[in-house]
């Protein structure tokens, strides 16, 4: 008989076998795909998204067989059992959608946070109308875009990308994901149903006091899920991880941690000399002076504002501000329309920015007031130096700029309230301008013209080393800073974000390029960056980080030919006389160090020294049609009077800035 053979179950080795014949099976099938360079870096498809790309990706593939991103209809369900597509640093883009539809702002707020911390940055764009500068500043509209661009491209360079991006259109986000790569954008019809109320105060659904009160909205639905939130507007430059100083001991007490607008003389907090200070009541970290200086009640500015989840309760004052600020928006909305003299309404009583400050205001007034803390009541980043008192192994400059830096912030003093009248209330923070400050900007007509003049006048007691020297290192290419900004001994350094003075908006851009921080790349014609209006986006600095024509790396540096900036900021109000504002030439590549020199300004009533930089530094403003017209005599010299400090000068001169 023939013996009748049993088949026996693969062994280890057997099953060893079939899993490397599986495996060469599926290399045959999707080589395609493999040899993908953004498949590679991780990201499969996910239905109706674009293929992830990284920053830069237009130039990226550029030779290679792959033109356009990949999008993959999918019909059907994925398997229960389908293992989870790889999240890069654990930010998965997100689709297009309504986030007012059920369960759509869950699921964004999921894929876009970081896992590791729950944080979020919430951001709005829109192409449509902002009634206050859209008669003066035609071009707002097309250049707020750029700006959102240059944002998402700035914190890509710090990798961070755990942003959600609100936009006025579902147009508008196709287009940002088009042009740009932005995998992070969506939109919201909250309120867009209310037609008859938005145009009976001229608005219609898209205008920029709507989609305010929507990002509001964004940012409250996002606190109650658990999340902690940055609110950012998109003419915001972050020259380093803002999140290294927010977690560190200085500022981790504050539920909130808001910008301030500190230009009048006596509105930047300040202990008085020899003051002692006493523990905060409830808050043992916290360290109030005893004897302080701060005129009247700081300015909120929600251009920067962090609201950090783990200090607040869910039914607390700070979660309580954010729900007042949107009920005052949604009154006044659907209650009688304010009208100027005309009987036209006055669309900027929608303003939200003066409606989180009231709402703030009288969380404040149930409590104590306004105090002010010792800017050195902590080390600003987590962790100790090596020798016990340096300023925190999260420093991300090198030791001797830490030690600059931290020098420095510890003269910043920090305006704080209680958000009720308990002992241990949720507290607020002004925050330091060295974290949210207010940077200020002017156009030089002829940049290395101004430059050669200014060096020719510079007094022998002027400051011994600008940033970018290569002395105290603030040039140097490290993880958590990507940009820079002028200044001396640190100072430059220790900024962390820059929010501009409202100007024309194509000045702020041409003054970002200036600085070496236009990193937008848009691919639509005529986009900035593309090689179209400035195009600063597309050079990078060199493997050292310190650029040729860096600030101090050679006596002579002169920059691009033509236009540059003036630059200053409110941070720059304690340094000593010649080191608050800054002349910067153009053509600075992406992250260097831009090419300045510093205006030899002077206290007291003298003016000579503003009739001196005059000789040589010409401004121009810019109309509302971009016609440049050159600023003489005593126009001139009053604007480069407020430049130091932006305004300190002129007691508050900011207005100098707003519409030029």
């Amino acid at each position: 008989r023939a013996r009748r053979r049993t088949m026996r179950r693969p062994g280890a080795r057997g099953w060893a076998s079939v899993l490397l014949l599986a495996l060469v099976w599926s290399s045959a099938c999707v080589g395609a795909d493999a040899r993908d360079p953004w498949y590679r870096r991780g990201r499969r498809e996910r239905p109706g998204i674009p293929l992830w790309k990284p920053p830069g990706g237009a130039e990226a593939s550029r030779g290679s067989d792959v033109d356009e991103p990949i999008v993959v209809e999918v019909t059907e369900s994925a398997p229960e059992d389908a293992a989870p597509a790889p999240r890069i640093d654990d930010i998965e883009a997100i689709e297009n959608v309504d986030l007012e539809a059920p369960g759509a702002l869950e699921k964004a707020l999921a894929a876009r946070a970081r896992a590791s911390d729950k944080e979020l940055m919430v951001l709005a764009v829109g192409d449509t109308r902002d009634h206050r500068r859209m008669h003066k500043d035609p071009a707002l509209s097309q250049v707020s875009v750029d700006f959102a661009i240059n944002l998402v491209e700035n914190l890509a360079a710090l990798d961070l990308r755990n942003y959600l991006m609100l936009t006025s259109s579902a147009q508008l986000c196709d287009e940002l994901r088009r042009d740009a790569d932005v995998d992070g954008c969506a939109h919201s019809s909250h309120l867009t149903n209310r037609e008859k109320e938005l145009e009976r105060w001229g608005l219609k659904p898209g205008d920029m006091f709507l989609l305010w009160a929507q990002q509001w909205r964004v940012v409250q639905r996002a606190l109650e899920a658990g999340y902690s939130v940055m609110r950012v507007d998109s003419d915001v430059v972050f020259l380093e991880d803002p999140y290294l100083a927010l977690r560190g001991p200085l500022l981790s007490p504050f539920a909130m941690v808001s910008q301030t607008d500190v230009f009048d003389l006596g509105t930047r907090p300040r202990c008085d000399a020899g003051s002692g200070v006493t523990t905060e009541p409830g808050h043992p970290d916290v360290k109030r002076c005893d004897s302080s200086s701060l005129k009247g009640q700081p300015q909120l500015n929600i251009g920067l504002v962090y609201f950090r989840r783990s200090a607040m309760a869910d039914d607390g004052p700070t979660l309580g501000v954010i729900k007042d600020t949107l009920a005052a928006f949604t009154a006044k909305l659907l209650g009688d329309v304010q009208v100027n003299d005309d009987g036209d309404p006055i669309a900027e009583a929608l303003l939200d920015q003066p409606l989180f400050r009231e709402a703030v205001s009288a969380r404040v007034r149930l409590g104590s007031g306004w105090k002010v803390a010792s800017g050195s009541s902590g080390e600003v980043y987590a962790g100790n130096g090596s020798d016990g008192d340096g300023a925190g192994d999260e420093c991300p400059h090198a030791r001797t700029t830490c030690d600059a830096i931290a020098a420095e912030r510890r003269r910043t003093d920090i305006a704080f309230a209680a958000l009720g009248s308990s002992e241990g209330s949720e507290l607020a923070a002004g925050a330091p301008d060295w974290l949210f400050g207010r940077g200020c900007v002017k156009t030089v007509a002829d940049a290395p013209r101004a430059l050669a003049h200014l060096r020719s006048i510079r007094s022998t007691n002027a400051p011994a080393s600008i940033d970018g020297s290569g002395e105290n290192g603030t040039c140097e290419t490290r993880a958590g800073v990507v940009n820079r900004a002028p200044g001396v001994g640190g100072v430059g350094g220790g900024v962390v974000a820059v929010h501009m003075v409202y100007s024309k908006a194509r000045k702020r851009a041409d003054a970002m390029e200036a600085m070496g921080w236009w990193r937008a790349r848009v691919h639509r014609p005529g986009g900035r960056g593309d090689g179209e209006g400035g195009g600063g986006g597309a050079a990078e600095s060199p493997s050292s980080g310190v650029a040729s024509s860096s600030a101090g790396a050679s006596p002579g540096c002169v920059g691009r030919d033509g236009a540059g900036a003036l630059f200053s900021h409110t941070y720059f109000r304690q340094n000593e006389p010649g080191a608050r504002a800054f002349v910067c030439a153009g053509g600075t590549p992406t992250g260097a160090c831009p090419c300045c020199e510093p205006v030899p300004d002077e206290d007291g009533e003298d003016r000579s020294w503003v009739r001196n930089v005059a000789r040589g530094v010409g401004l121009v403003a810019l109309s509302p049609e971009d016609r440049e017209d050159a600023l003489t005599g005593q126009r001139l010299e009053d604007h480069i009077a407020t430049a130091p400090g932006c305004g300190m000068h002129q007691n508050g001169g900011w207005n100098e800035f707003w519409d030029r």
